[in-house]
């Protein structure tokens, strides 16, 4: 689940991007929304976002005066502005994205596919030696019991309504009463990518990709489509 902040001194503009960000993204949590710069400078110790939506032109302390207040910050920076006047100082100022208002649904998937694959990969180094000596399970609540799955073993989840299907190498199919959005966040701090609205692959378990097609092939012969929406992130989380 990625946390965001949104700061934007327009209240329509902060209602706007939160709507967007609901039609567009599953797993985002909007842990924040200022209208004013010194109010979010003085919660974010608190919130703890993995990404800003960070207006520029606002009275008093502007964005690039706020990110001022935050010299080694650990949050990603993506500019949302009507202005792209602002772009070569954003650049500067290690924005991840700049987005123009209003902001367009393939864009706002477009850089939060890039932050949750920043995010994957930053876990992934961080835990890489309590993964090889202890390697985890997730554990999935049920109906009627708990089931411990080891990520490793998943070639990819299918929804089924408000059930799934997660599909193993030995196991073959577990039907579970989860909605693919939960296991999405289950599997998040694996390599893991949501490649569709019914489809959440293990990426490890990829063996092709036809561009042309837009299809990806999994261990076993199984070709699943890619969405359009999906495909920048995905192409994306196969480089790491």
């Amino acid at each position: 689940m990625i946390r965001a902040v949104i700061i934007d001194d327009e209240p329509g503009s902060i209602i706007s991007l939160e709507w967007e960000i609901g039609r567009t993204a599953e797993a985002v949590e909007i842990v924040g929304k200022f209208n004013l710069v010194e109010d979010a400078v003085m919660q974010m110790q608190f919130l703890k976002p993995d990404c800003v939506f960070l207006d520029i032109s606002m009275p008093g302390l502007d964005g690039f005066k706020f990110l001022e207040q935050f010299p080694n910050r650990d949050f990603e920076v993506i500019f949302v502005t009507g202005d792209a006047a602002h772009a070569i100082q954003a650049i500067r100022e290690r924005a991840f994205d700049y987005l123009l208002k209003p902001v367009e649904s393939v864009d706002l998937e477009r850089a939060l596919n890039g932050i949750k694959a920043k995010l994957i990969s930053k876990s992934r180094r961080s835990t890489f030696q309590e993964i090889t000596t202890n390697p985890r399970k997730v554990s999935i609540n049920t109906d009627n019991q708990l089931i411990l799955i080891d990520p490793e073993e998943v070639i990819y989840c299918e929804s089924e309504g408000s059930y799934s299907l997660i599909h193993t190498l030995d196991a073959g199919k577990l039907l579970v009463s989860k909605r693919l959005k939960l296991l999405e966040e289950l599997f998040f701090d694996f390599r893991f990518h949501r490649i569709h609205h019914s489809y959440l692959i293990n990426l490890d378990k990829v063996k092709s990709y036809q561009k042309s097609s837009g299809k990806v092939m999994l261990h076993g012969g199984v070709e699943l489509p890619v969405s359009r929406l999906k495909k920048p992130g995905f192409t994306e989380s196969l480089k790491l």
